[in-house]
């Protein structure tokens, strides 16, 4: 497919343009497809780019920007190939973006995460780590609310039936812990 090949071409060609998110600046992709970096947005960097699936033939890449996808850019881009169209997963825990632009699933089936970081004594009950008691690092993603459920019911033995039960359940729980993240969010579909 042109466009991963084009893509792979960018990652591996020194960027004319002077700037601190080598190899993967998004900028290297917005001047390789004739447009002016300076006129869209491109702050960020593509983390990386699987390989091309030939069966399903779609691309998948990974990539880190600041406060709000890139969907400009990408939009942009994508209009230089023209059977080729795109979504995306995007995530600014600062911002409170969560968004899922695959409404079908097909390619992105996620719609929840779920994520606990950092020190804090384990609830009684609850599954802990042997090797680190104090600590919970924690990152799952979720298709639907039930998978969730039965995720948290197995971690906690509590059961869920809404997810702003779960949300405010860890929420309370870690509220005085202030050295751990916790992040229970649905995507928004867009």
């Amino acid at each position: 497919m042109r466009l991963h090949r084009d893509l792979t071409s960018i990652l591996e060609t020194p960027s004319e343009v002077k700037n601190d998110f080598e190899p993967g600046w998004l900028g290297k992709v917005v001047i390789k497809h004739g447009l002016d970096w300076e006129n869209v947005s491109c702050r960020g960097f593509i983390t990386d780019l699987c390989d091309y699936d030939t069966k399903s033939n779609f691309v998948v890449l990974h990539s880190e920007t600041a406060w709000a996808p890139m969907d400009g850019l990408w939009e942009a881009v994508i209009d230089h190939y023209p059977r080729v169209s795109f979504v995306y997963l995007a995530e600014e825990c600062t911002e409170d973006i969560y968004v899922n632009t695959d409404s079908a699933g097909t390619y992105i089936p996620d719609r929840f995460k779920f994520e606990l970081c950092g020190d804090a004594p384990i609830p009684e009950g609850w599954y802990a780590n042997q090797e680190k008691p104090n600590y919970i690092e924690i990152l799952e993603y979720f298709a639907d609310f039930e998978k969730l459920a039965a995720y948290c019911l197995k971690l906690t033995g509590k059961v869920f039936t809404a997810f702003n039960e779960l949300k405010d359940y860890f929420t309370d729980i870690f509220k005085d812990e202030g050295d751990v993240v916790v992040c229970v969010k649905e995507f928004t579909l867009s």
